[in-house]
């Protein structure tokens, strides 16, 4: 047996203990890192769930930004779960429950995507939400594909945005009004200051969408409508009484228009200045697409799930939308927080979306996430909706719901339950890679590596030194659609592509610094001149390991009487570690067997977060600080490096 079967071995020995019911305490070996264990979603339900019901409350006219048809009708129809009468236990019977969107992305019409999500639906109204999971077929069948230019349509997910919010409209009519059969339970039951969204996919950039447009909407008018139906009435074959209404080429009557709108159930969706807008409180966003760069988004807590064994979205462009939006403008109070789910694809996290998106044909091929090699990381889809229902729910009934048992996950402070994690697999955190930016009020930006002198001087002025480095590369962050790539200067390193379809590369594409050496004694030292970091609880930056395979980084901080402490970044994150479990030998310089397969770099990778609690250097004055160092023990490797700064994460 060789020396890393013999290790993976042993740690499978270590680690079986994990499983359902309670979970162990967080492993002495690692004391500092985490603070407790999450509690898992489905413990200790509240309320009995209704069935899954159908609902479908009218049509919505919506536009696209592609050529023709621009406007057209959607059903407003999904499925809804909510609590019923509160456990006795609770006794809470008179609350407003939050709500939660469920938005799928561009799949098969002819399947049921928006059933995909019911076991979240679920579990979520057994905590007491309502779990809305919207139908957005209509907008597949009118959609493109985006490797077929002839079939034009909402590339831009912005139908899908204005679906969001055309489904809460109907909503709120239901809550003052309420309505037949089912909908009569919902009336005055609906909390319209706490809504959550999720959006899978194509409908994770409909939720960016249905945010901005929260502010100043995107509603198209009857007259629109009517000329559209006189422009392509093609587009309306669904709706009868509309295509009565047209009486000759180009030519619309305007009395049986108007009829057609009350027999069709036709609902306009308000104007911006007509409608209060919706208080939404977080919007998490699983393998999103983003074809245009999506900026601006400020004041809502946002988290992007990133699978990385996507096969669909293959170049992960969520990445993008976290990288262009983490920074937010002073008065931004919201986190945003990027979740890497190493073994997960595209496809499972939808219970209809059965097909495995990592092999062939499905393009591109990616020989590290074929699940048919040995040592796969790629987790079966049970396993990955284990994962997917404790990130979605904690995130919902952290930032939506505000429930505390949540927030010490969310600010990097806790392990993953066992509940979350492949059966028999535990702990599992080296699977989850979390990325936390704090608002402007709780962090110290100590280098950004956003100025053209970044390579000598950081965000506080003080003087930088690279010792021992081959080669040494600043990037700008692009701004634009999906395709674009980050200027390097003076050019970007061997290693560090991101465009090709067959390989990976670099897939994150904030402002960084790309590294490469050839000696173990390459080091960064970035000067603090005497700063205080007492404000604060973390010290953190963002890495990926492009070449080998793992890479160590020595953490040394020294304050202004010359005292220095020194503590080795693996101990406080599995950033370090390009397998999705953490290498046998404790060690990120020594390859596991399931590391192998990125020696080539064919894997994408993206930036992660260290967090390295302040405590872990507690012999020094935090409130007169000189300098950090990043020290580099491995004979050769590649590594980009982002967002050094101090942070105040809670501990």
């Amino acid at each position: 047996m060789s020396k890393y079967a013999l290790a993976l071995a042993a740690l499978l020995t270590l680690v079986s203990c994990g499983g359902e019911g309670a979970d162990p305490a967080p492993a002495p070996t690692d004391p500092v890192r985490f603070t407790q264990i999450a509690p898992a979603p489905q413990d200790q339900p509240t309320h009995a769930v209704s069935q899954a019901i159908e609902y479908e409350l009218g049509h919505l006219p919506v536009r696209g930004i592609a050529p023709f048809p621009s406007v057209f009708l959607t059903p407003i129809r999904g499925l809804i779960r909510f609590p019923e009468a509160a456990l006795a236990k609770s006794g809470r019977v008179n609350d407003r429950f939050p709500i939660v969107l469920l938005l799928h992305g561009n799949h098969e019409v002819t399947d049921p995507s928006y059933r995909g999500y019911d076991y979240l639906a679920q579990d979520l109204a057994a905590h007491g939400y309502v779990a809305v999971s919207i139908d957005a077929n209509a907008i597949n069948a009118s959609s493109d594909d985006p490797f077929d230019p002839s079939n034009h349509g909402d590339t831009s997910s912005v139908s899908r945005g204005q679906l969001i919010l055309g489904t809460l409209d109907q909503l709120r009519n239901i809550d003052k009004s309420g309505g037949p059969g089912w909908m009569s339970a919902l009336m005055n039951k609906l909390d319209f200051e706490r809504i959550g969204v999720m959006g899978h996919s194509r409908g994770g950039q409909g939720l960016t969408n249905a945010f901005k447009f929260n502010l100043q909407r995107e509603s198209v008018t009857p007259r629109e409508l009517r000329d559209q139906l006189a422009y392509t009435p093609e587009t309306f074959a669904n709706y009868p009484d509309l295509l009565k209404a047209v009486v000759s080429p180009g030519v619309v009557d305007i009395e049986l228009f108007t009829k057609a709108i009350e027999t069709e159930e036709i609902a306009f969706s308000p104007s911006a200045n007509s409608v209060r807008p919706y208080n939404f409180r977080g919007g998490l966003l699983l393998a999103p697409t983003d074809f245009y760069g999506t900026v601006g988004l400020a004041n809502i807590p946002l988290a992007v799930v990133l699978p990385s064994c996507d096969g669909d979205v293959f170049n992960f462009q969520g990445a993008r939308t976290y990288d262009n939006n983490r920074y937010g403008f002073d008065y931004d109070t919201a986190a945003n927080i990027q979740v890497v789910v190493r073994g997960a694809n595209h496809n499972y996290y939808n219970t209809e979306w059965r097909r495995d998106d990592t092999n062939p044909p499905y393009l591109p091929h990616d020989a590290y996430c074929d699940a048919e090699r040995n040592e796969t990381p790629h987790l079966n889809p049970e396993d990955q909706r284990r994962g997917g229902l404790f990130l979605i729910n904690s995130f919902m009934r952290h930032f939506v719901g505000g429930e505390p048992a949540f927030a010490p996950y969310w600010n990097g402070l806790a392990q993953l339950p066992s509940s979350a994690c492949p059966q028999g697999e535990w702990p599992c955190d080296a699977r989850v890679a979390l990325t936390i930016q704090k608002d402007a009020a709780s962090r110290l930006s100590i280098h950004r590596f956003e100025y053209a002198d970044s390579l000598g001087r950081n965000d506080l002025g003080g003087a930088v030194t690279l010792r021992g480095f081959d080669a040494a590369s600043l990037c700008e962050m692009p701004y634009g659609n999906s395709q674009t790539e980050a200027a390097c200067m003076p050019a970007r390193l061997p290693g560090f592509e991101t465009r090709t379809m067959t390989t990976g590369g670099l897939r994150s594409i904030s402002e960084h610094i790309q590294l490469s050496w050839s000696s173990p004694k390459a080091s960064m030292s970035t000067m603090l001149d005497g700063i205080s970091a007492k404000a604060y609880d973390t010290l953190s930056f963002r890495v990926a390991v492009v070449r080998p395979f793992g890479q160590e980084i020595e953490v040394s901080l020294t304050d202004a009487s010359g005292k220095s402490a020194s503590v080795k970044a693996s101990r406080f994150s599995d950033a370090l570690y390009l397998g999705p479990t953490a290498p046998r030998s404790g060690s990120p310089l020594i390859p596991d067997v399931a590391d192998l397969p990125f020696g080539n770099g064919e894997p994408a990778q993206l930036m992660n977060m260290v967090a390295i609690p302040l405590s872990a250097f507690p012999e020094l004055d935090l409130s007169r600080l000189s300098e950090l160092r990043l020290h580099l023990p491995a004979q050769s490797g590649k590594i980009a490096l982002a967002d050094v700064q101090f942070q105040k994460l809670g501990r």
